[in-house]
């Protein structure tokens, strides 16, 4: 800074080559906004006087008064450059950038906010400084600083710390090594940008602090845990000991002990193991069962399409384990027997609407509700002549045949809707019946109901509400089943061709071409309508026809057949939140016979779903709650227990058509 002015006539403005070197300087360098006016340089003295809150000869306050009076701004030309002051701050030039910078009076050093450097004040330039901080009263900034702190420079910039000669000990310091000390510091901070100092005194601070505040650790006894293995015994890791009789307190809820966990599953698998058992238990035969042998050539050979030898109770535990079942699902059967036995009327029917008024003596049964009850005590084995349900069964078959009417007409007085619903599955009962037992009494009555059903087709090969009404597929497949039972092995009962013939035209006429996507059509045959005239298939109705056309002779490898099974598993599997038992019945049953990875998909789904959904306890305990499942309501609680017993019993009631047997 070797460029001179007249003190006498520049004593009141900012120094001239400072002036030149902000007017050279961007807007936004020296903090202006570049949309507003920059200010006008030569009038910075008097803004800045303007702005000064105290007055400078206000003694009273504790300040010297300024010797020129009202003038504020006085300039020292020093050789390294001038010092100046602006209201109550002294500022020198920076010697790169000539930026004018505000002097830090305790350190003597100042940071340039324009280029970033960090200056340190001449020895004159310190003098000047010291004379301008006591004239306009900030001398107490620099009170604390002995007189031998300004020492005259080595050098433009500091190249660093001069170290005492002499060593500082922990005791007896002079004031001249102390002095020279605190010198030394200075002049080690004033090298560093101030941001650096400001880290450094703060993470000194935070090192006290967690002196202070961290506890001393303790040490304990250890054992070592190491992921690393070894045969040796290794130090590390930090333990503590505990007191084995002080209770553990968690958080979290106590997980259950597992020796608890395994004894409860123990009850419930003893418990249903014992109610599984029930139904293998026959404490006093009426007749002796058929030779053990010669059920098993027959399920082997396959004699009948539809035979019932696979419910033999001898077979039972293998269909079960070979065929997906398991002791729930068995348990869950005799469960619901038990229920269906004990709503039973006295007069040996039961009521779909007033089960609950069993014990009443002229509380009377219907049809349907008795057909209904009926058949998953048979297909569960139980007979009139075999099985712990032997006098419920029997009671039940006889009320059947007692209320036949001459013509085998078994709706016994409904006229409503489900008048053919109630006689194909009472003729369904009386034939399993002949087929299971060979009894002769259940000829004739099984023969009449046959015909009688032959008798109600339509003339398009349907069958509905009422006998001769154009068909719907729900009741078609009661009345195929009849028939289909009727042709199995041990009834001699006499089926016409004819009719099974007309059957498979009408589900011809149900299941038309479907455009399943844009660009994807179901072929006829795969997919069926509740009526011709439908739209739409349902999965109720193909699961139903398509058990029909099983039984009719369709092969497993049919292209139509394999198009309704995949939809059956893509689109309708069976969902908690959309039960419905009348399509499980049917979709079970076609599954099962198919086989494969569609029975294992299914099975899967179904078989917990049912088990979880039956009722353990409350007033009635071992049935299933209608209102959880559609048409629920319309068939009450016998309705849905007797199909979802009949669905768990899906492993043995009826032989697989296309998988053959080995037995061992």
């Amino acid at each position: 800074m070797s460029t001179r002015v007249n003190p006498a006539s520049q004593d009141d403005l900012i120094p001239h080559a400072i002036s030149q070197r902000l007017q050279q300087l961007p807007a936004r360098a020296i903090g202006l906004s570049p949309e507003l006016p920059q200010l006008d340089l030569s009038q910075a003295a008097s803004a800045t006087a303007a702005l000064d809150p105290l007055p400078l000869d206000d003694r009273s306050a504790g300040r010297r008064s300024h010797p020129l009076g009202k003038n504020k701004h006085r300039v020292i030309h020093t050789a390294d450059g001038p010092v100046w002051t602006c209201g109550n701050a002294v500022m020198c030039g920076c010697p790169d950038c000539e930026a004018p910078v505000s002097v830090r009076l305790w350190l003597m050093i100042a940071d340039c906010w324009n280029c970033g450097v960090s200056i340190e004040l001449s020895y004159e330039q310190q003098q000047a400084a010291m004379q301008l901080a006591e004239e306009i009263g900030a001398a107490d900034a620099v009170s604390t600083r002995p007189a031998d702190l300004i020492q005259p420079p080595r050098a433009a910039r500091m190249d660093g710390p001069d170290w005492p000669e002499q060593p500082i000990g922990d005791t007896d310091v002079s004031d001249d090594s102390r002095a020279r000390l605190i010198d030394i510091l200075r002049k080690s901070m004033s090298t560093m940008p101030a941001w650096v100092v400001s880290m450094l005194v703060h993470l000194a601070l935070l090192l006290i602090l967690a002196l202070i505040l961290l506890p001393q650790s303790e040490y304990f006894d250890s054992i070592t845990i190491s992921t690393a293995v070894s045969p040796e015994d290794t130090e590390g890791g930090v333990t503590f000991d505990y007191d084995p009789d002080d209770p553990l307190e968690y958080d979290s809820p106590t997980p259950l002990n597992r020796q608890e966990i395994e004894r409860e599953l123990r009850e419930v698998q003893v418990r249903a193991d014992q109610d599984a058992r029930e139904l293998l238990v026959d404490p006093e035969p009426v007749a002796p069962r058929p030779d053990l042998r010669r059920v098993v050539d027959e399920v082997t050979a396959r004699a009948s399409p539809y035979s019932v030898a696979t419910r033999d109770p001898r077979l039972r535990n293998e269909m079960v384990r070979r065929e997906g079942g398991t002791t729930l699902t068995e348990a869950a059967v005799s469960r619901g027997l038990r229920w269906l036995a004990s709503v039973q009327n006295r007069d040996g029917s039961w009521s779909l609407s007033k089960y609950w008024n069993h014990d009443g003596p002229d509380n009377k049964g219907d049809a349907a509700a008795t057909s209904l009850a009926l058949l998953p005590f048979l297909g569960a084995s139980q007979t009139h002549e075999h099985g712990r349900y032997k006098v419920t069964v029997t009671r039940g078959l006889k009320w059947l045949i007692d209320h036949q009417e001459s013509d085998g007409d078994l709706r016994y007085g409904i006229t409503s809707e489900a008048g053919m619903y109630a006689h194909g599955q009472a003729s369904l009962v009386l034939v399993e019946a002949l087929a299971m037992t060979g009894d002769e009494r259940f000829r004739e009555p099984a023969q009449k109901a046959i015909q009688f059903i032959e008798r109600a087709q339509h003339k398009h090969g349907g069958w509905r509400y009422r006998p001769g009404n154009a068909g719907d597929t729900s009741v078609v497949g009661w009345q195929l089943m009849a028939l289909q039972s009727a042709r199995g092995s041990h009834t001699g009962l006499e089926v016409d061709d004819a009719t099974l013939k007309l059957a498979d035209y009408f589900l011809d006429l149900t299941s038309r071409p479907y455009q399943v996507q844009k660009w994807r059509t179901a072929p006829a045959g795969a997919l069926y309508r509740y009526l011709p005239a439908d739209g739409r298939p349902r999965a109720a109705m193909t699961a139903e026809a398509m058990l029909c056309r099983m039984y009719l002779g369709w092969r497993r490898d049919d292209p139509r057949m394999m198009y309704a099974v995949n939809w059956l598993l893509n689109n309708a599997l069976p969902d908690e939140d959309n039960m419905n038992l009348y399509y499980y019945y049917y979709a079970t049953q076609v599954m099962h016979h198919y086989g494969g990875r569609p029975w294992k998909i299914w099975n899967r789904h179904l078989r917990d779903l049912l088990v979880v959904k039956q009722q353990r306890g409350g007033k009635y305990p071992g049935s299933w709650n209608p209102k959880e499942f559609q048409w629920g309501n319309s068939g009450g609680r016998v309705y849905v227990t007797a199909l979802a017993v009949c669905t768990l019993e899906v492993y043995y009631r009826h032989l697989p058509i296309f998988k053959q047997l080995d037995l061992d």
